[in-house]
């Protein structure tokens, strides 16, 4: 198999996300997420990194509505454990989902979403996990 990139292949993504301060977000991105501030242009664009992981923010006047990211990491528990001492705002706890991913969420200080995880093997199917031709949950009744 060729894994070359060729020329109209996506190599990496970038979330955008508006926030009511630039500035704001990545202060908050530094000092709870650990990600270092990349650049600012003005205070109505910015950026901040995390590894290969880059999040640019625009300013937003009007309603900002949350956007959800998904995030691999090495060790979504270990994550976990850094991110509730720097006092992130969990959402979700960390469970192992039958799509083969063991992840958490957390929301930022603008109401965005990332569901963080590291993979744990193949997806179990709903046949499964049951038959109901729904995938059972962790904590679900």
């Amino acid at each position: 198999m060729d894994d070359s990139l060729g020329v109209n292949d996506w190599q990496f993504g970038t979330s955008q996300l508006p926030v009511r301060d630039v500035r704001e977000a990545q202060a908050y991105y530094r000092d709870v997420l650990g990600f270092k501030i990349a650049w600012t242009y003005e205070e109505e664009y910015g950026a901040v990194y995390h590894g290969a992981t880059e999040v640019f923010f625009s300013q937003e006047s009007g309603e900002i509505r949350p956007a959800w990211n998904f995030v691999h990491v090495g060790n979504a528990d270990e994550a976990l454990a850094a991110y509730r001492e720097r006092g992130a705002t969990i959402v979700e706890e960390i469970a192992s989902r039958p799509w083969g991913m063991r992840e958490f969420t957390i929301e930022d200080n603008n109401g965005h979403r990332f569901r963080i995880g590291h993979s744990e093997g193949p997806a179990v199917t709903s046949d499964e996990v049951g038959g109901s031709g729904k995938i059972a949950r962790e904590g679900a009744s």
